[in-house]
């Protein structure tokens, strides 16, 4: 078995590379890639050094306990999105103090329901990508275009990684 994947590898070193130079830490707060996230970043020697850690806020009950969410927020809660992905950063940022914290919510296959006012088969292959930086918040949306939950969890992350590197490689 090869992890993690040839795409991620340099994409992980890269991203390590920089961080551990510059003295600065990850973390993230992972929903539909299910920990592929924090597993990418810890598969290389020496990730000590720069991840701090995460969460997993798969379910809404997650998001509740871990990510400073309360009732209303679980009640009004529509389904990923950018605003969504964003406060998971900054929850998560204000909780471990990491430098960067890159976070992630989406559509990854068919399954139950995702929110009200969600059209969970038109959202398929959809991935919600957040930053909380010292400079402060950034967010983007990807599709894939794929119907395959675990392909789509495993394309999430790698675009999740790439979003982080291009931030990272504009702030030197």
């Amino acid at each position: 078995m090869q992890f993690p994947p040839e795409s991620v590898k340099p994409l992980v070193k890269e991203i390590a590379q920089h961080l551990i130079e510059n003295n600065e830490t990850v973390a993230v707060s992972e929903g539909v890639c299910g920990g592929l996230l924090s597993a990418y970043l810890v598969s290389i020697p020496g990730a000590s050094q720069f991840f701090l850690g995460g969460t997993l806020v798969y379910s809404l009950k997650s998001r509740l306990k871990l990510s400073g969410w309360d009732e209303k927020d679980i009640s009004s809660y529509t389904g990923p999105s950018e605003e969504v992905v964003l406060r998971l950063a900054r929850n998560l940022k204000m909780e471990l103090g990491a430098t960067y914290v890159l976070s992630e919510t989406g559509f990854a296959g068919p399954s139950g329901q995702y929110g009200k006012g969600s059209d969970q088969d038109e959202e398929v292959g959809t991935v919600y990508l957040g930053i909380s930086t010292p400079q402060g918040d950034l967010a983007c949306v990807k599709r894939t275009g794929i119907k395959s939950r675990s392909d789509n969890m495993a394309l999430f992350a790698e675009e999740g990684l790439k979003f982080l590197l291009e931030h990272l490689k504009s702030t030197k």
